[in-house]
């Protein structure tokens, strides 16, 4: 287990009044670990834009030269954009990113008009290469140090979540519906508090995450939960089952903000009262010693 955890939003929809920093529709959170006085350094998705996300990081004094690794939770532009300008700019080699093997496939909507939504031209697999990086595509659970492990594909285990009809891939040449399979988060084990889950879209659904970590690591408390949970466009019904899907876990304390909604938000608030804050870029989650 970690000794202790730090994680700073790099990147968000929205800023506080605090700094200068800069939201763009996108998410990206600076991970820390710390154990035995030696520390990883790691990021999971890098937002939309690399000049944006660059500035952020230099106003919080994070140098991409001090960070090990990046996870790309799922293939989506606002999450995976620049992604080889970032690899670029640590100046390193053989610079790990970790994903899915499904992050670089077709992936588009068709509403109103078609439109390509996966990585895009200049962040392909060659690009990161090129730049520097180290692709790691497993569909299983990946460490990523000591205490610190990706969850792997998640399983559809709800009735009620998952990314819906919108989306569409192409399979031999035809077209079909992309349940975007490469959706996965991040999961820190921190001693004498638990589990702390990071999501970036959740389009696997929230709960459906949490359930995969509980299989994971059963009987270890969930501590913390932050991320985007895809519910802006929820129905009602959908943002009832989420509620009560967290509740059965029972997290101290809850972040969320991105692509989650007002809505969502002011529910999670009026469930979990002040266990629940909305993300702003800037924002610093600290756990344990």
């Amino acid at each position: 287990m970690l000794d202790s955890l730090e994680i700073i939003t790099l990147m968000e929809d929205s800023v506080s009044m605090e700094g200068h920093f800069i939201a763009e529709h996108g998410l990206s959170f600076f991970i820390k670990g710390t154990k035995d006085g030696k520390e990883v350094r790691g990021l999971l998705d890098v937002g939309q834009t690399h000049e944006f996300l660059a500035h952020n990081m230099r106003e919080l004094g994070i140098s991409p030269q001090s960070v090990d690794f990046v996870v790309l939770s799922h293939c989506h532009y606002d999450h995976t954009g620049g992604i080889a300008k970032f690899v670029e700019s640590t100046g390193k080699h053989d610079f790990p990113v970790i994903a899915n093997p499904a992050l670089f496939r077709p992936h588009f909507v068709a509403t109103p008009v078609v439109a390509a939504k996966g990585v895009r031209t200049g962040d392909e697999r060659e690009a990161i290469e090129r730049a520097g990086g180290r692709l790691l595509l497993s569909g299983a659970p990946f460490p990523l140090a000591e205490g610190l492990s990706t969850t792997g594909e998640i399983p559809r285990e709800t009735g009620f979540e998952g990314p819906g009809n919108r989306f569409f891939t192409l399979r031999d040449g035809e077209v079909v519906q992309d349940s975007l399979p490469d959706d996965m988060g991040v999961v820190a084990r921190v001693k004498g508090k638990g589990l702390v889950v990071l999501a970036g879209c959740s389009h696997s659904g929230i709960v459906n995450i949490l359930k995969r970590v509980r299989a994971l690591f059963p009987g270890e408390p969930i501590d913390g939960v932050l991320g985007g949970l895809h519910l802006v466009n929820g129905t009602e019904e959908k943002m009832e089952k989420t509620l009560a899907g967290l509740k059965e876990f029972d997290p101290a304390w809850i972040a969320c903000g991105h692509c989650t909604g007002f809505p969502m938000q002011s529910k999670l608030f009026q469930t979990f009262g002040k266990r629940f804050v909305p993300l702003t870029v800037g924002k610093k989650f600290v756990v344990g010693a």
